[in-house]
């Protein structure tokens, strides 16, 4: 009987590993959040590092031919030449303010809404104190949600949220 209960505990254990299920709904889809993978993780740090360094031309090359590129303002790029001439903007009005153009990387997983297609989303926090505040917001509060396809930047949203004192 011992023997019978620890192969039924076995066989329980390997199909709880190898359950596909999701964890996590979209509504009215039948998609589900599954845990991403680590390349996708990878690929946002290269691109995070090229955008804090503004090596335009390295974030260039991560970015695929058909994008889309939200901002949390409305503004909208949908070619890699757009993105970087709104992050250049962007720069100068930050720089022009009194603020370093600078952030901290809080954190990045990635998720994959359909493990039978390829490419996954990763969500990534991020923290910019400012050094010249305006209006009591001592600092911004990023959250953005990156969608990677075979290393290349297809999908970019992107929200703030203001800190004040």
């Amino acid at each position: 009987m011992k023997k019978l209960l620890f192969l039924l505990v076995i066989l329980v254990s390997i199909s709880a590993c190898n359950n596909n299920s999701g964890n996590g709904f979209v509504a009215d889809s039948d998609l589900e959040f599954h845990m991403g993978s680590n390349p996708s993780v990878e690929a946002f740090k290269v691109f995070d590092s090229a955008w804090r360094n503004l090596d335009y031309k390295l974030m260039k090359t991560l970015i695929a031919d058909s994008v889309s590129f939200e901002f949390h303002d409305g503004k909208i790029a949908n070619s890699g030449d757009e993105f970087i001439e709104l992050i250049k903007a962007d720069v100068e009005k930050t720089k022009l303010e009194g603020n370093s153009y600078s952030w901290t990387t809080d954190y990045a997983f990635s998720v994959d809404l359909n493990p039978s297609k390829e490419g996954e989303w990763v969500n990534a926090g991020f923290t910019s104190i400012l050094d010249n505040p305006k209006d009591s917001i001592v600092k911004k509060v990023y959250n953005d949600w990156y969608f990677f396809n075979k290393g290349k930047l297809e999908l970019w949203y992107q929200a703030i949220r203001d800190i004040k004192e």
